[in-house]
């Protein structure tokens, strides 16, 4: 198919979009895990998150990984918001195409900028746990990241956020706005609700280990299935709660 009868097609185009991006984030995640081609990344990035205090110089490769998190992750689970605005975009006579680049680009960009903050997060916590070289706190430390996740996943403000991402219509009807201009605010404003729902399980990955990609694959398909599969926000309480459990008992076991 040319690319001029694809533009013709957005929601095709969207689709085959956020696929391709996504495909790209995990195989350059899986290539860093595996030292392929970009072991030098990897390097600097498993120097800093180990035992040493993490040089300054090293955050860039921190965030580089989660950027490529944050789009392997989550970009799949706006898909239904992306394929929504495609449909109701489809009176835009100039520059649809345009406007639904600039929808998952704010998406995206949201959710690069989590991306900075968890990578400067990562690396305070490596510092912290590296001068403190104490088992008993990092134990309580991972417990508590784990409690503070766990928890939230049963807060009205998760219930909220994941009701919009639920159902992007609600969301679309109270903050449409024209143009590419609109579609990237739309795509921000979208990204942040999203970053509301889910920014406590992607915080996981500071006791998972950035690089973990078992980690990533449950965390991935759990938030996806929350946003997109029927009963499954039952499934994120309860995962929240058997979260919330594992996080105290390894907060008291570290502190008796």
């Amino acid at each position: 198919m040319s690319v001029l009868r694809l533009s013709e097609r957005p929601r095709l185009m969207a689709g085959l979009g956020v696929g391709l991006a996504a495909a790209a984030g995990w195989l350059a995640l899986v290539a860093l895990g595996h030292g392929v081609e970009t072991v030098f990344l990897a390097e600097v990035a498993e120097l800093c998150l180990a035992r040493g205090a993490p040089a300054p110089g090293a955050y860039p490769a921190v965030a580089a990984m989660w950027l490529l998190m944050s789009v392997a992750m989550m970009l799949p689970t706006a898909a239904p918001a992306i394929d929504l605005y495609a449909r109701l975009s489809r009176r835009i006579e100039h520059g649809r195409a345009l406007c639904l680049a600039a929808f998952a680009g704010g998406y995206v960009a949201a959710w690069g900028g989590f991306g900075l903050v968890a990578a400067a997060a990562q690396l305070a916590l490596a510092g912290a746990m590296d001068a403190t070289a104490d088992a008993g706190l990092t134990g309580a430390a991972a417990g508590t990241v784990l409690l503070l996740a766990g928890g939230y996943q049963l807060t009205p403000l998760k219930a909220a956020c994941l009701t919009l991402c639920r159902n992007p219509l609600a969301f679309f009807m109270a903050s449409w706005r024209d143009g590419p201009a609109g579609a990237l605010t739309m795509g921000l404003r979208h990204g942040l609700i999203c970053i509301g729902c889910c920014w406590a399980l992607m915080a996981l990955m500071l006791v998972a280990g950035a690089m973990n990609l078992t980690w990533m694959a449950a965390l991935g398909a759990l938030m996806l299935a929350e946003k997109t599969l029927p009963g499954a926000d039952r499934a994120g309480r309860l995962a929240g709660a058997a979260l919330a459990v594992a996080g105290l008992a390894l907060v008291l076991e570290s502190i008796v």
